[in-house]
């Protein structure tokens, strides 16, 4: 008796935290606010629970979440959805629709809002995307990790931390995550000041490397490993950062020169893959079928310069193309670059390739000049029909502040991209669906536990990369491998076809 008592007690108590009488509601012709947008969105089937908060005015709250045939009653304004209810209502309606039903009170009386809906796509997104959490700062490191997030939960972990290091003044830049074929079987990174270096880690051995050698002009940038074979391509950057004094786009990070290099995971030998002296060449990544690296090359002499020439006062003349190269993974020999995408030639600069994984298309950054638009309201996505080579802005992603680093789920239903689009301040993490029409619908903001969540987190994300699985190293073993002694790289010639 005391058992069944208790069980009617919690059912009671339960059903006493949603207000009574919203079923009765006169609809509004107020248009309803929510934070975040997740109105008329496809989402994954796995992805966790799409938390919100209903911002009108409201003295109570209530959200009906329907599929077919279950409904979940929630109360507001802040909508926390257990996860797993919330994975069998998508399960239900996979590939059909979630129907959203708000209601608020106001005056002792029931209102409803015009209902929305969300279809709920058939193609899962890869499981983690990890991402680098960096203050948007100039010269102090501070807190920069490189975190790891579940995607169909809000369960996060720490690839690496620069507070391992407990001084500040020790504290390292961490930076250029790489993954080999959306697996954390094999992965690498960089991390600059004290005991820095590129830490590459296959299976469960990792080595620091001392990469720069020969005449490489700098140590390894920016990263791209093969989906097959024990290689990773690299641009070697001699980088350069300035202030603007009256410009809202505060400052401007650009090259001095750069090259793209490849290097053997095995042998620790590095080579050329283009080292030509009237271009800048760098952001190499690899075809999915490794045959192919894309890469942005801006031509000196295309905007009065060559070599020699101090471009720091010409930043806003520099653009970038994008170039393609063949590879041949049995002999390691390389082709004739071509152009992909003429950029300059049409007055804009495009960097940071990005291949889907089905070989169909390639998502590009396009700005006004430049190769980091991070800082650039000018900042969009282009996309390119690799069948027909046609380009064009991928426009349901765009806006007027600045989009920039994005990447591709396994799958190539997904893409994952930073934009600033908020406050113009702090990039954060959205996603969208790309259909297999080649079509992409409207973004959605990472899904957090708490819907405020990104007015309190005062960082910025930066670089995400989808993975099937979790990283197995722990941010303490990784931390160990940098009081190591590192492996020196060596310099051979490099093979062309």
């Amino acid at each position: 008796m005391k058992r069944i008592l208790s069980i009617l007690s919690l059912t009671l108590a339960l059903a006493g935290c949603i207000p009574s009488g919203f079923q009765n509601a006169d609809p509004v012709s107020e248009q309803l606010e929510i934070y975040p947008d997740y109105t008329d969105v496809v989402m994954p089937v796995n992805i966790a629970p799409m938390n919100f908060k209903v911002l009108n005015q409201a003295d109570a709250c209530v959200v009906e979440i329907s599929s077919a045939s279950q409904t979940l009653t929630l109360k507001g304004p802040v909508v926390s959805i257990p996860v797993k209810k919330w994975h069998s209502l998508l399960e239900e309606a996979k590939g059909g629709d979630l129907l959203y039903k708000v209601y608020v009170k106001r005056d002792g009386k029931w209102l409803r809002f015009a209902e929305f809906k969300n279809t709920v796509a058939p193609e899962p997104v890869d499981e983690y995307v990890t991402y680098r959490l960096i203050e948007p700062g100039y010269s102090y490191y501070g807190q920069v990790v490189l975190r790891q997030r579940h995607l169909s939960d809000f369960s996060e972990t720490d690839l690496y931390n620069n507070s391992i290091i407990s001084e500040p003044v020790a504290q390292q830049c961490i930076n250029c995550h790489s993954f080999q074929n959306y697996s954390t079987e094999n992965f690498q990174f960089h991390a600059r000041n004290l005991s820095g270096g590129t830490l590459v880690a296959t299976g469960d051995q990792a080595k620091l490397l001392a990469f720069k050698t020969g005449d490489l002009i700098s140590n390894a940038v920016y990263p791209s490993w093969h989906p097959t074979e024990p290689l990773i391509a690299y641009s070697l950057n001699l980088t350069q950062q300035f202030f603007h004094s009256n410009d809202h786009q505060r400052l401007e990070v650009f090259d001095l020169a750069s090259d793209l290099c490849l290097y053997d995971v095995n042998t620790d030998a590095v080579s050329y893959i283009v080292h030509d002296s009237l271009s800048f060449e760098t952001f190499p990544y690899w075809a999915p079928d490794g045959k192919t690296l894309y890469y942005s090359s801006a031509y000196l002499p295309s905007f009065g310069a060559d070599s020699s020439t101090d471009v720091t006062y010409m930043t806003s003349s520099i653009r970038y193309s994008i170039h393609a190269i063949d590879f041949d993974p049995a002999t390691r020999a390389w082709g004739q670059p071509r152009v992909i995408f003429d950029a300059a030639a049409d007055s804009l600069s495009a960097v940071t390739p990005r291949p889907s994984p089905d070989g169909r298309y390639l998502l590009t950054g396009v700005g006004e000049y430049g190769s980091f638009h991070i800082w650039h309201n000018s900042g969009d996505i282009y996309i390119t029909d690799l069948q027909t080579m046609e380009t064009k802005p991928l426009d349901p992603i765009n806006t007027d502040r600045a989009e920039s680093f994005k990447s591709w789920s396994s799958n190539s239903r997904w893409i994952a991209f930073t934009s600033r689009r908020e406050d113009g301040a702090y990039t954060r993490l959205y996603f969208t669906y790309f259909d297999s029409e080649g079509n992409a619908h409207k973004p959605f903001l990472l899904p957090q536990e708490d819907p405020d969540q990104n007015h309190r987190l005062f960082k910025s994300y930066n670089v995400p990369e989808f993975t099937k699985d979790k990283v197995r190293w722990s941010p303490k073993d990784l931390e160990k491998v940098f009081h190591t002694d590192p492996v020196q790289t060596h310099q051979v010639e490099p093979v062309y076809q």
